[in-house]
């Protein structure tokens, strides 16, 4: 495996020959967000009047009204998911390659855990049917090829659980991933179908949503839903 900074290196050259690459070193992603932990929640709620979270606190407590289950924020931030839960019965872990995200979302006293740590090696250290919930708002926009991540997010979920993430939505010219000059990723609903599917998921919905504004124009996406079938009765 290469030096984070060669990986970066490699990624920034690759992108400059007109490529897309895959993936984008998790450094550089660490770097971004704590260079915009300070004001976060201030510029992309307020300004960019990104709704995400909010629409997934929905989904989640839709599922489960009396609140008793077990989730992992992927990629939790300054803790925005946490906020429009509120307190659930259960562990709620919140896991982002940003320390200084993480600082933010400490002093909410929500989340039973926070770690500092990368999203697949988070999941890949998890006991297989540990949750009943794995949420990760914006999060593959910045982590480009998922397969790896969703297979094993499937064994990290218990029977009957749920994989909730949301995606910048790629055109038919764009094609499954696209890397986009904003330094996002963008993915077709049918590639991540065919990742649910793949990794064992019993199906997957999709809702439109305006994931932010920028530069005036809203961003389209979409928030899907994976399920994981319930044991045999």
């Amino acid at each position: 495996m290469p030096h984070p900074d060669e990986a970066v290196r490699r990624f920034h050259e690759a992108v400059a020959r007109g490529e897309s690459p895959p993936t984008q070193p998790a450094a550089l992603v660490a770097e971004l967000f704590d260079g915009l932990a300070a004001r976060f929640e201030k510029h992309l709620v307020g300004r960019l009047q990104y709704r995400v979270p909010d629409r997934v606190a929905d989904l989640v407590l839709a599922r489960h009204p009396d609140r008793k289950l077990d989730l992992l924020d992927l990629g939790c931030g300054t803790g925005l998911l946490g906020l429009c839960l509120g307190r659930i019965d259960g562990a709620l872990v919140g896991v982002d390659l940003s320390a200084r995200m993480l600082d933010q979302a400490a002093p909410l006293g929500i989340y039973d855990t926070l770690r500092q740590g990368d999203a697949l090696a988070e999941l890949r250290e998890t006991p297989a049917d540990r949750y009943d919930g794995i949420a990760a708002c914006d999060v593959f926009i910045y982590i480009g090829d998922v397969s790896d991540l969703i297979s094993a997010a499937f064994r990290a979920l218990r029977p009957g659980g749920m994989m909730i993430f949301s995606c910048e939505e790629a055109d038919a010219s764009e094609g499954p991933l696209r890397l986009r000059p904003s330094g996002r990723y963008a993915h077709s609903r049918a590639s991540m179908a065919g990742l649910c599917r793949k990794a064992g998921f019993a199906g997957c919905a999709f809702e439109d949503i305006a994931l932010r504004l920028e530069a005036e124009r809203q961003i389209a996406g979409f928030i899907a839903v994976a399920e994981k079938s319930r044991a045999p009765t």
